[in-house]
């Protein structure tokens, strides 16, 4: 339904939304189960019948929709395609396997995607424990600065996406993975103190959330980019069990490690996932997005316009928009 040109700006607004309902519905029902004049187990049956309303109200949206059948679209195969998907004789599930072995740039992504995916859950679920258990940090200090990660992404993913519809996907990816890698190093120096209190972790949530934002939203849209639109399902559904079997295979080596290097180990692990998410940007740089500005030219195009805030020096040719 969505137009390429569109989707970075589209997911962008929809996730933002999505997580800006989430962000206020989530405390004020909690609130409301929590004050219900006949208790919260009356009160939470109350709200779990609004929902259910709102989930058919949701359907009878969702029957106004005109759907598309990606089939009809299909343009003709590319050459590593051709071979599998027009041999009549390979059933479907067979033929699209053979087209991912003939697809260099999706095995790539899903090089890098199960990469990520376990150097992120390496660290990601002992942020929290670290706050909490290493430096006893009370929880509702925790709690807001979630509550500030949330907000910077909800923030961050329509800027991002209207981003990656001038550049594309893979340079986003590069140049942020670089900055959301290098995340976990900055908590090295935090403690229980009033700097960190007051200023480290703020500002760290904030960076997190709001590049993780173009982490998320970037990924998803790269496989829409790169992935034949015939074999759309069954390619997704690889993705997302690689995805996620190195996300829990990650968060489990990341206990095991944790536990096994003593007092100091998440921090020894900060360090190990950031290694990780660097090496898990290399299969980027030889994976081919279509319609994507190169790595040299978004440069290029930085450069110039440090150049004009900073020296005033008015650039050529402004290299953000479509070439």
């Amino acid at each position: 339904l969505v137009p390429r040109q569109l989707r970075g700006r589209y997911f962008g607004f929809r996730n933002s939304t999505f997580s800006l309902t989430g962000l206020v519905a989530i405390p004020l029902l909690g609130l409301a189960v929590s004050r219900f004049p006949g208790g919260s187990i009356q009160g939470f049956g109350v709200l779990m019948l609004v929902g259910i309303v709102a989930g058919l109200i949701s359907l009878g949206c969702q029957s106004g929709m005109t759907d598309v059948n990606p089939q009809a679209r299909l343009t003709t195969p590319t050459k590593s395609e051709s071979t599998a998907e027009t041999n009549p004789a390979l059933p479907a599930s067979e033929a699209a396997h053979i087209s991912m072995l003939k697809h260099p740039h999706f095995l790539m992504y899903l090089l890098y995607f199960g990469l990520w995916a376990f150097g992120v859950n390496l660290c990601n679920p002992f942020f929290n424990l670290y706050l909490l258990d290493n430096l006893s940090i009370d929880v509702s200090w925790v709690t807001l600065y979630n509550g500030l990660a949330a907000g910077a992404t909800l923030l961050m993913l329509v800027l991002w996406g209207k981003l990656a519809d001038r550049i594309g996907n893979r340079p986003i990816l590069l140049l942020d993975g670089l900055l959301v890698a290098i995340i976990p190093l900055l908590w090295l120096g935090t403690g229980h103190n009033s700097i960190s209190l007051w200023f480290w972790f703020p500002f760290l949530h904030l960076l997190g959330g709001g590049a993780g934002a173009a982490i998320d939203l970037c990924i998803n849209n790269l496989q829409l980019a790169i992935a034949p639109v015939r074999h759309h399902t069954t390619y997704f559904a690889i993705t997302a069990a690689i995805g996620g079997v190195c996300g829990a295979v990650g968060a489990m080596v990341g206990g095991w490690l944790a536990e096994a290097a003593g007092s100091n180990g998440i921090t020894e692990l900060f360090v190990v996932s950031s290694g990780l998410r660097l090496a898990a940007l290399l299969p980027l740089f030889w994976l081919q997005e279509p319609q994507s500005r190169s790595l040299n030219h978004v440069l290029q195009g930085l450069k110039q316009q440090a150049d004009y805030w900073f020296l005033g020096i008015k650039p050529v040719e402004l290299q953000v928009g479509p070439k």
